[in-house]
């Protein structure tokens, strides 16, 4: 094994009931070219300092045991992050125990890294993995790959969670392979991209971290990019926003995980649909489908969050309930059971095909230039421009959608002002997609008058949606829950009332704000 190397791999979750199944894959078969599986039992100890500087860097020491043939210790270093594809320098030298000893490494990227990092600092045992790994070598199309199957733990003190992984590790080839390869292996058991390493599992066992919903960061867009590298980016985020906040619903954890996974596959189709004119037909067509299946399994779970969590809650402090049996509580039981439906309506979303596929096409999409097959010659030449050369049209166009409405505002029927909305969302996202390019008070103050307007939309959506959800309460509910029903629908009602006599002027201060981008 060289000292040196770069670590290209993609992760995958696996339920342990399906392992049998995945080694029997027909696609499998035909790849390992009459190689077996050959397994190893792994022990992994993972150094840092006791706050986790080094991670906090990037940089993860590892020695493992590697079932009866000796001891080796690792470096890894990220060396940037291609969405789906960690792309990782790593340095792995023989050891005779297994005691760390840093000294054994020669190269001198490494001893460069670990005197930058690691010098003079407290370096301690901080958790472990206890793996059994079955793996082969695969021939797939022109590439060269690791299949690991990973079954075990992870320790860190006297916490432990359990591991059940696949690993496609490129030796040879593209990228690409690793993707089609999985979404092969798809078809004969679920599998669930994952974005998470071993590693950080195991620091949140160490701090006893638990799991929480995840917020978009900026996307990090800047003038130096192609189009393509900026559509890449805000797949990325998208995708991690997804994965980000999967286990809230999973586990129903926090009812904000929900929303956040949500927004992250809405601000995905507008992203694919902004960018539709340069992408070809085919493969982005379906995941724009596959996204709206799987925002549509999250739809009900979400209404419900936010009657049980927002609604029920103004109207309980504004007419409390006399008794333990009122409309309010009479109502909260309703719902509650409408949530549970909802909730398991999410789950299984969660465990669909639509969202095992989307969630790795999203990952290839990501990672490499999945887009350009079947691509034109005009589309390849506006995918390779500067992004602020197609930012411009985007945005002009997403403005021109919704002035279109907006100019007629006070003329809008119920469905004009819910289209108007999803025009003001696509404003909205696309700004916060590109507004990095630009930068500048123009920017915070077109924003801001942008998210005032959303914010009357919004609140007059919630009106009709709590509409909606009350007459699916309505036949469950006896003469108590009748009243909370006329309460709500009442407090809606002059809610909207008060909002749309401001949507007008909300609308004039917006249309008088100069585009950040002419």
């Amino acid at each position: 094994m060289a000292e040196k190397q770069i670590e290209i791999e993609l992760k995958m979750r696996i339920d342990p009931k399906h392992v049998n199944r995945l080694k029997q894959a027909p696609v499998l078969r035909e790849v390992k070219e009459g190689r077996r599986l050959t397994t190893t039992q792994l022990v992994s100890i993972y150094y840092d300092t006791p706050k986790l500087a080094l991670s906090r860097k990037g940089l993860a020491i590892r020695v493992r045991k590697k079932g009866a043939t000796g001891w080796e210790q690792t470096v890894k270093a990220s060396n940037g992050l291609r969405a789906a594809l960690p792309e990782r320098q790593e340095w792995t030298v023989e050891l005779e125990n297994g005691e760390l000893d840093l000294a054994k490494f020669t190269d001198a990227d490494v001893l460069a890294l670990l005197d930058k990092l690691a010098k003079n600092k407290k370096i301690d045992r901080i958790f472990e993995t206890d793996l059994s790994r079955a793996s082969v070598d695969l021939g797939y199309r022109d590439a060269v790959m690791e299949l690991a199957i990973d079954q075990g733990v992870v320790r860190a003190g006297d916490r432990e969670a359990p591991i059940s992984e696949v690993e496609l590790e490129l030796k040879e080839g593209h990228p690409a392979t690793l993707f089609d390869l999985a979404l092969e292996l798809q078809r004969t058991v679920p599998l669930y991209l994952s974005l998470r390493s071993k590693a950080s599992r195991g620091r949140a066992l160490y701090f006893d971290e638990q799991p929480t919903f995840y917020k978009a960061d900026p996307v990090g867009l800047h003038e130096g990019m192609s189009a393509e590298e900026a559509f890449r980016a805000v797949i990325a985020q998208g995708l991690t926003m997804i994965l980000g906040n999967e286990i809230c619903v999973r586990r129903d954890l926090h009812p904000e995980g929900c929303h956040q996974m949500r927004i992250g596959m809405r601000r995905l189709r507008v992203a694919f649909n902004l960018f539709r004119h340069n992408l070809p037909a085919g493969e982005s067509v379906l995941i724009r489908r596959l996204l709206k299946s799987c925002t549509k399994g999250l739809d009900a779970l979400r209404d419900w969050d936010v009657f049980l969590g927002e609604t029920l809650p103004a109207i309980e402090q504004r007419f409390p309930d006399k008794g333990e049996n009122g409309p309010n509580a009479e109502l909260r039981k309703a719902a509650s059971g409408q949530r549970a439906h909802a909730l398991k309506a999410a789950f299984a979303m969660l465990e669909s095909s639509d969202y095992q596929q989307l969630c790795l096409l999203l990952g290839a999409w990501a990672s490499y230039s999945r887009w350009a097959s079947g691509a034109s010659a005009a589309q390849m030449r506006a995918m390779s421009a500067p992004i602020g050369e197609l930012a411009e049209p985007l945005l002009e166009k997403a403005r021109k959608r919704m002035a279109k409405r907006g100019s007629k505002v006070t003329e809008l029927s119920i469905a004009g002002l819910h289209a108007w909305r999803l025009d003001v969302k696509q404003m909205r996202y696309a700004c916060d997609f590109f507004y990095e390019i630009y930068g500048g008070k123009s920017v915070r103050k077109f924003r801001s008058s942008l998210a005032e307007l959303q914010d009357i939309l919004g609140q007059l959506n919630d009106a009709a949606v709590a509409e909606s959800r009350l007459a699916v309460l309505q036949s469950t509910l006896g003469k108590q829950g009748m009243v909370g029903v006329g309460r709500i629908a009442g407090w809606y009602g002059a809610r909207a009332d008060y909002r749309l006599q401001g949507i007008a002027d909300a609308w004039k201060a917006f249309d008088k704000q100069k585009p950040f981008w002419r």
